[in-house]
């Protein structure tokens, strides 16, 4: 690949205040009436890095917007990596005159607060592509340019490419933040190299520790039975792994196992030995029990909000925050207050239940962004949800920790296993979703799409979740095709490796399709690159694939077949 420029430093500097609006063309410092800017470079073997920081002359300084600003013109012919605002959000290649579409107004009720729709100041205008935390631009036959932050506990990082206007503007998430001291609002890297050369050194300014966890395989039971699970449901499944001597690093059991959403502690009758007990059963198979939690959330019929109704979030208009609405859990759920000390000594004992006294190994944090839906003038949404992952890592002890439905920076180096994408569907697509056009549904494309876009995390940030495979014949609608895509470009991209079936139903399509994961899994992946809307090239040690994502369906061939 040939070298491409790097974006110039020549960077502007905006910090807006109230009754101000400061300035800065380039490095140095600003000052004015309410405190001062500085803009300083550091320059990186692969490029360079960026710092806007910010002296208040006051405590209590409130900010309207803190941005950097670029010219840049960007060709047809370019992709933008996209990154969504959490783990579902549907993050993918897209060419500079694109858009991202706006959730159609009838959904907004429902979903409105799964992603970044609520946000006033995103533009959604064609020419106006956005990504969180960070981004890569990508020109034919040049080495890949990322963008990458290094502030994401304090601010959330918004990149947006503006073809319209022919500019770059990353701003700092920090509107109505009121500052009490010197802080840093923008930090992130600008870097040209191989797809490995710039990640790695992403990981390296970030200081990542070591992965704790390895590669693995499993069971989780939602994409089977969903909330319908029982003590005899768990029981089959673990029985049907082990008369086949397939040996599984994890067996999660999913939603389901509690009463409500929210109480977590009192347990269905369809698990009449306990937790503690199915626990023990899965762990003397040789798999380490997991087991599913949604920290920030409760439903409506759940005793935790009956008896606690000052651990709800308020929305903008002081009621109680829905942070969605779900059918499985009787229709609304709303946000808690994780900040709330009652909360937090409560959920402490949750965890310390789960994994002491019942012995589970693996959490699964799920709906995560309910946490930080609204900032609050004393914290960004980057802190809120930055305490609250510090705490979960704090409470769960030694047992890992799987993290979903969360934006994606706020976990790095506090999951050992991440999703990268949405759930899948038991179909190729969801119409009516798309219709809606809910950058979070449950979308099998959708879903692989993200996995396409976000597969460099792995073994940097946390070991990749790209969401199950599934191959069994009964209660599923995927093509043939479309089972054997979904199972292979997990297995080359993703570092936890689940399904749902019941191994007792395998035939000689799944038996062949293990017999390439055999072969495929754990193989070095060199880089992914967009072909076209629909067309991806995945490149590895082993051999290189052509993946074709239609609206309709998708399919894998080997790069020797096409």
């Amino acid at each position: 690949m040939m070298q491409k420029e790097l974006p110039p430093a020549a960077w502007t500097a905006g910090l807006e205040l109230a009754g101000d609006h400061v300035v800065l063309a380039g490095q140095g410092t600003q000052t004015f009436s309410k405190g001062a800017i500085t803009l300083t470079q550091e320059e990186h073997p692969l490029g360079y890095r960026l710092r806007l920081a910010f002296s208040p002359a006051e405590k209590h300084t409130q900010i309207k917007s803190c941005y950097l600003e670029l010219p840049w013109q960007g060709d047809e012919a370019d992709w933008l990596l996209c990154n969504g605002f959490q783990s579902w959000t549907e993050s993918h290649w897209r060419h500079p005159q694109d858009c991202i579409p706006q959730l159609r107004r009838i959904a907004q009720p429902l979903m409105g607060y799964y992603g970044d729709y609520h946000i006033p100041w995103i533009s959604r205008k064609k020419g106006h592509l956005h990504s969180w935390s960070w981004t890569e631009w990508r020109v034919k036959d040049a080495t890949p340019i990322l963008l990458a932050s290094l502030n994401e506990t304090t601010a959330f990082t918004y990149f947006q490419w503006q073809q319209a206007k022919n500019c770059l503007k990353v701003e700092s998430d920090c509107r109505g933040w009121e500052v009490t001291e010197p802080v840093v609002l923008l930090d992130f890297l600008v870097l040209e190299g191989s797809v490995k050369e710039v990640y790695d050194a992403w990981a390296s300014a970030l200081e990542m520790p070591a992965l704790r966890a390895q590669p693995a395989r499993g069971w989780t039971s939602w994409y089977q039975h969903y909330t319908n699970i029982s003590e005899q449901v768990i029981s089959d499944n673990l029985k049907a792994f082990q008369s086949r001597a397939q040996p599984l690093d994890y067996f999660q059991i999913d939603d389901g196992y509690q009463t409500a959403v929210g109480d977590w502690l009192s347990i269905k009758r369809n698990f009449p030995r306990g937790m503690k007990a199915m626990a023990e059963e899965i762990r003397a198979t040789g798999a380490v029990p997991g087991l599913w939690l949604a920290p920030a959330v409760a439903d409506k019929r759940s005793q935790l909000l009956k008896d606690h109704p000052e651990w709800i979030l308020k929305d903008a208009k002081g009621k109680p925050l829905k942070a969605g609405y779900n059918p499985m859990w009787g229709g609304w759920f709303y946000a808690l207050d994780t900040q709330h000390p009652g909360w937090q000594a409560h959920f402490r004992e949750v965890f310390r239940t789960v994994v002491e006294d019942w012995g589970y190994g693996l959490i699964k944090l799920d709906f995560l962004y309910a946490a930080c839906i609204f900032p609050t003038p004393a914290k960004t949404r980057a802190q809120l949800m930055h305490e609250l992952l510090v705490n979960l890592r704090q409470w769960a002890g030694d047992a890992c920790l799987l993290g979903c439905g969360t934006p994606l920076a706020s976990g790095f180096g506090l999951f050992d296993y991440c999703r990268i994408g949405a759930d899948i569907h038991l179909k190729w697509e969801h119409r009516m979703l798309r219709w809606f056009r809910h950058r979070e549904r449950v979308s099998t494309l959708a879903a692989m799409r993200s996995v396409l876009g976000r597969w460099p995390l792995a073994g940097r940030m946390w070991r990749n979740d790209p969401d199950v495979y599934l191959l069994r014949e009964e209660n599923l609608q995927l093509k043939s095709e479309e089972k054997s895509l979904v199972h292979r470009l997990n297995t080359l991209l993703g570092e936890l490796l689940f399904t749902s079936d019941n191994a007792a139903s395998y035939g000689d399509f799944q038996h062949q399709e293990e017999a390439w994961q055999a072969e495929w899994w754990e193989t070095m992946v060199i880089g992914v690159e967009p072909v076209s809307a629909t067309e991806f090239l995945v490149q590895t040690a082993q051999g290189d694939f052509r993946i074709y994502l239609e609206k309709e369906t998708g399919w894998m061939l080997a790069s020797s077949d096409v």
